[in-house]
């Protein structure tokens, strides 16, 4: 699975950041219908990439959890194969 790049949206976050800056500065340099856009656009990315970051979060938490409880059920059935052997081996002489 490959993920989203945290530093590659961090520098696209302060170039969005340098245009904000810089449109104020040049007003009506750049047509509305593009600075539109443009704030739009990273408007949807930036919400995409909290959308990643939660979603992602998630994943960790179930990868914890599933190998915690992996580990639990390993026990288990080995504890439980060990009885099992023990009681064939008295109950019948099968060695396993």
């Amino acid at each position: 699975m490959q993920g989203i790049n945290s530093k590659e949206h961090r520098i696209l976050l302060a170039a969005f950041h340098k245009f904000e800056y810089m449109s104020k500065m040049a007003a009506e340099k750049i047509e509305q219908e593009e600075d539109a856009e443009t704030r739009k656009a990273m408007k949807e990315l930036d919400a995409l990439y909290d959308r990643f970051q939660v979603l992602f979060a998630e994943l960790e938490k179930c990868t914890r959890d599933y190998e915690i409880k992996k580990k639990s059920v390993r026990s288990m059935i080995s504890r439980s194969i060990r009885k099992l052997i023990q009681q064939c081996k008295s109950d019948n002489g099968i060695v396993l």
